[in-house]
């Protein structure tokens, strides 16, 4: 028997297949396997496991037939054809030529993955139950490091965990050990206004981002029946949205009642000027940890511990991600905190 008469891999049965595709995860992987053969295509509608990163829209590298010579894009057109025939199925980000460009500046690329919702870049992925969307930073790279937030929505806000500082050094060799004393003294110290404005503006950046990420799911949660956890990260890994299969449900059975994504909140803050982290072997100035949750929730559970309990849980972080939390869990030890409510929104 000849070895071209028969393809092994089609001994595979779907099962494993099916597999292999949900440990690739990514969108635009899955979308070119889908272009091989029939049965791909067929099987990666079929992943359950989806992770779609959202590129940003500063850099589009041009078409490969938008050469300017018509000459060679007479040769190109047949190739031409066939590249589009593929981009009608896969949500591969293309942009388009020049004269495109010309006619809508906005819609140029030819598969929505730059301009349209994550629900139509999915809109061929029919069994989706776990998910995860990483969307570009609003300030690139940027924006502040020494800032993390954590997200829980159902149909409105559950609770929003933040973390943030001014900086962040080693311990000096140096460094003098007096005791709780000068510990003390730190935590008398008030915020004074200039530190109480910038951590109101990352509340309200945090919030307005977690806000905008809620509302990516819609249509998402509207269509995937089957979808039981979300998660949305950024590419810097600075905030995070979370829902679990409760929360889902909850947001699609209530999608049309709540005009509000933001209901009315009341907020818990901690602060040090300088906080000591041994195990870390660091110390942040300016430590904060913010505890946000609606107005009516704080009767219900305690003073945010739960939450720091929990972490952040960003994967891949490692040290980076245990300072945080050790920042958290000793700033809720503090006995002074501030509070303030905010109007829903």
């Amino acid at each position: 028997m000849s070895i071209h008469e028969e393809d092994l891999f089609d001994r595979l049965p779907d099962a494993i297949l099916l597999t292999i595709f949900d440990k690739l995860e990514d969108v635009k992987s899955l979308s070119i396997s889908s272009s091989l053969c029939k049965r791909f295509r067929l099987l990666t509608t079929q992943t359950q496991h989806v992770s779609l990163a959202i590129p940003s829209q500063k850099y589009q590298k041009p078409l490969p037939f938008s050469s300017r010579n018509k000459f060679i894009r007479f040769f190109l057109k047949p190739f031409q054809f066939v590249y589009r025939q593929i981009s009608q199925w896969n949500p591969i980000c293309m942009p388009c030529d020049n004269t495109q460009k010309k006619r809508n500046s906005y819609s140029c690329c030819t598969c929505s993955y730059a301009s349209s919702s994550p629900a139509e870049i999915l809109r061929n992925f029919t069994e989706i139950k776990e998910l995860e969307i990483q969307v570009p930073s609003n300030g690139g790279g940027d924006s502040d490091s020494l800032l993390k937030w954590k997200g829980e929505f159902g149909s409105q806000l559950k609770n929003c965990l933040i973390v943030g500082g001014i900086s962040l050094s080693p311990i000096r060799n140096d460094r003098i050990d007096n005791g709780d004393a000068p510990i003390r003294e730190l935590e008398l110290q008030r915020m004074t206004n200039e530190d109480l404005k910038l951590r109101i503006v990352w509340i309200i950046s945090s919030l307005i981002a977690a806000s905008a990420r809620h509302c990516l799911l819609e249509e998402v949660i509207k269509e995937k029946k089957l979808l039981n956890k979300v998660v949305i990260t950024d590419d810097i890994g600075q905030g995070k949205v979370c829902m679990n299969g409760e929360q889902v449900e909850e947001m699609r059975r209530d999608m049309e009642v709540f005009s509000s994504k933001m209901p009315a909140l009341k907020v818990k803050m901690w602060y040090s000027p300088e906080l000591e982290l041994p195990e870390g072997g660091c110390v942040m100035k300016g430590a904060t940890l913010v505890v946000i949750k609606p107005v009516e929730e704080w009767s219900k559970t305690g003073d945010g511990g739960d939450l720091v309990a929990k972490g952040f849980g960003f994967a891949g972080d490692g040290k980076e991600e245990e300072v945080f939390d050790e920042v958290a869990r000793e700033l809720v030890k503090l006995e002074r905190s501030y509070s303030l409510e905010m109007n829903s929104f």
